[in-house]
């Protein structure tokens, strides 16, 4: 546990450094300015400019999002699939997205509410806990999926009650990974039409996923 809290915090120290240095603080600070004014195809090429770096500022983009800058997250996962195709778009978002989560949950495991509070609107986060109160763990997949209900105050939530890292890690990537396909899908095709076939295939998803949630909580309620 010892290791995995120094990983964790490990998280929180990079973006901090990354904050620090002055070239990459412009470069983030160009990207937010883009995302900001709701430029996608601008914020398309500039990602593109970038080469190697661009993933790293993607990723960098999707973990201040969610520690600290209000930016439209969307965009970037939809940038994602522009810029670097559907699967590959798929796991730049995913990684972003766990990154993101992990700085937010550690803030929350090792700095306590006092802190948290100053970082979020009060209205934020009395939603996060009564999520955490109706749903549990399972909360952090539920923030993920409702539309209109952000998914990074949870994870500060799941922090301040202590969830296990791993449990929080995985219901994070159950949540995560329908919107990041998505996302990078639409990227890829954005100026055509979604085949039904992936409409199809997308709700027989989310169908199964809540018959199995479902019966999960019906047996944990039971104990059997």
């Amino acid at each position: 546990m010892t290791r995995l809290r120094f990983q964790l915090l490990l998280i929180v120290l990079l973006v901090v450094l990354v904050a620090a240095i002055p070239a990459a603080r412009h470069t983030l600070g160009h990207g937010l300015v883009l995302l900001g004014g709701g430029q996608l195809s601008q914020f398309q090429q500039y990602l593109q400019s970038l080469g190697a770096w661009a993933p790293v500022v993607s990723i960098s983009l999707m973990v201040a999002e969610a520690v600290l800058i209000p930016v439209p997250v969307t965009i970037i996962m939809v940038a994602n699939g522009l810029v670097f195709g559907l699967w590959a778009g798929m796991l730049m978002s995913l990684a972003g997205g766990l990154a993101g989560a992990l700085a937010a949950y550690t803030i929350g495991r090792q700095f306590g509410r006092a802190l948290v509070e100053r970082l979020l609107p009060a209205a934020s986060l009395r939603e996060a806990d009564r999520l955490m109160a109706k749903y549990g763990a399972w909360a952090i997949v539920v923030a993920r999926w409702i539309p209109g209900v952000p998914g990074d105050p949870v994870s500060y939530a799941a922090g301040l009650t202590r969830m296990r890292a791993l449990m929080f890690v995985l219901l994070t990537t159950v949540g995560l990974v329908p919107a990041n396909l998505v996302t990078a899908y639409l990227g890829v095709e954005v100026a055509g039409d979604v085949p039904f076939v992936y409409w199809l295939s997308g709700w027989l998803i989310v169908a199964a996923v809540w018959l199995g949630w479902r019966v999960l909580r019906r047996r944990c309620a039971t104990g059997t």
